[in-house]
């Protein structure tokens, strides 16, 4: 080989560096940006960024990888496990990319494919808490109590300050029966954080099941809940139930008619409508709101896409 070729090939491997250098310092710039406006507020014009740039250069995990986190930002569930689901693929061992597709596929309500995803990738991210506190949530949503209360109690183990664990494990405790548990967690949270609506909520609808002296109590909870979040359909619903368990049948009642203006298809807003109507004598209404109840049932049974129950009246887990 002269000593032309040598020095040609040692020129092109240079300038084969430096463009993977440019393309590497560009994606870390992109990056930078759309952090920046993420931080600004700017969310759309941080995905337009993050689309153009990962379109250029598709073998970026790391442009995927924050395109498919804005975009759970966003709640856009489906758009984000796409784009995370390639940086997976390209880095198949990234406890963040990893954490955030099954919190994508968790907001998607593709429960059943988090529980398979996450079992999967196991020996690479167990150590992390936030992994069973995401296996937990998945199910949880699955209604397999047992399941998610141990991977909740896995995940307290190993970082007992997570509140949204504590506070998902007194769920579980309060499914299981255990409500007076859940009532001393749902306090300790409320020390902890008292600006969060969702642990005063819980609280109140805790104490409001336990019924006889704890009423007080739970209208005072569920009202400190409500006044954080006033707009809450969840917290509006909550606060209705424990104002008719208490007797005030007539604070619940316009809380409940304006749930079911909002959304006229949640069975239980119509049963319990006509519980507060038949208390405060207005049998009619009763008969009418029952009515609507049974066939919103009927229509679920038989497979319609009505909400069969509280479906549609946010949890906010």
């Amino acid at each position: 080989m002269t000593l032309r070729s040598v020095v040609f090939r040692a020129m092109v491997m240079l300038v084969v560096l430096q463009v993977i250098g440019f393309a590497a310092d560009t994606g870390e710039e992109v990056t930078a940006r759309a952090s920046a406006l993420v931080r600004s507020g700017k969310v759309e014009q941080a995905e337009a960024l993050l689309r153009e740039a990962s379109s250029s250069d598709p073998s970026s995990a790391t442009l995927h990888g924050e395109l498919g986190e804005v975009l759970l930002r966003e709640n856009k569930y489906e758009l984000s496990v796409q784009e995370l689901g390639i940086a997976v693929q390209i880095v198949p061992d990234s406890p963040k990319y990893i954490m955030a597709l099954s919190e994508a596929l968790i907001g998607w309500q593709h429960f059943g494919v988090a529980v398979d995803f996450l079992r999967a990738a196991e020996s690479r991210i167990g150590k992390y808490p936030g992994y069973h506190y995401n296996l937990g949530l998945a199910y949880y949503n699955l209604d397999k109590i047992k399941e998610a209360q141990s991977e909740f109690q896995d995940a307290l183990r190993l970082d007992p300050q997570l509140d949204r664990a504590q506070f998902l494990l007194a769920g579980c405790l309060a499914n299981e029966g255990d409500t007076v548990k859940a009532i001393e967690m749902y306090r300790k949270l409320i020390k902890q954080r008292p600006n969060d609506p969702i642990y005063w909520i819980a609280l109140g609808q805790a104490l409001g099941q336990m019924g006889g002296t704890y009423g007080p109590e739970a209208v005072r909870a569920c009202r400190r809940g409500l006044a954080l979040r006033p707009g809450d359909p969840h917290a509006q619903f909550v606060t209705a139930t424990v104002l008719g368990q208490s007797g005030d049948f007539a604070a619940a009642r316009p809380m409940l008619e304006h749930l079911e203006r909002l959304d006229p298809n949640v069975i239980y807003v119509h049963f319990e409508l006509a519980r507060v109507y038949t208390r405060l004598g207005e049998r009619e209404l009763a008969r009418k709101e029952t009515t609507i109840a049974n066939d919103l049932q009927q229509k679920a049974s038989e497979g319609s896409s009505i909400p069969p129950a509280n479906q549609g009246i946010s949890s906010a887990h």
